[in-house]
């Protein structure tokens, strides 16, 4: 374990500055991540309204299908990966920092 028990007062420093830092790497992914995801729902909306075969039709399918696509590209899965490790190693760092604050 790279973050066992809290034992001193410096070390609970230490704990949330990494907090700190983490989250903020966390929160540029997941802003990262969200963007094609909240796309990809409004251009769905928009495909549903819209008459299939139509130009404008046609033109929303080919954004929704690139987006699809880069949601599936190694990099956006790096990230999403990332982003994950990240949520659990804040979670565990927030409980050490909250187990210490109890004693």
């Amino acid at each position: 374990r790279l973050y066992p028990p809290v034992a001193s007062a410096a070390e609970r420093q230490r704990y949330k500055e990494e907090f700190g830092a983490e989250l903020r790497r966390y929160r540029e992914l997941c802003a990262h991540l969200d963007a094609p995801r909240q796309r990809l729902a409004q251009l769905d909306r928009q495909l549903e309204r819209e008459p299939e075969g139509s130009a404008r039709y046609r033109a929303l399918a080919e954004e929704y299908n690139h987006l699809k696509d880069v949601k599936r590209s190694p990099e956006y899965q790096e990230k999403k990966q990332e982003s994950q490790a990240l949520r659990n190693k804040l979670f565990h760092i927030k409980r050490m920092v909250s187990d210490y604050d109890k004693l």
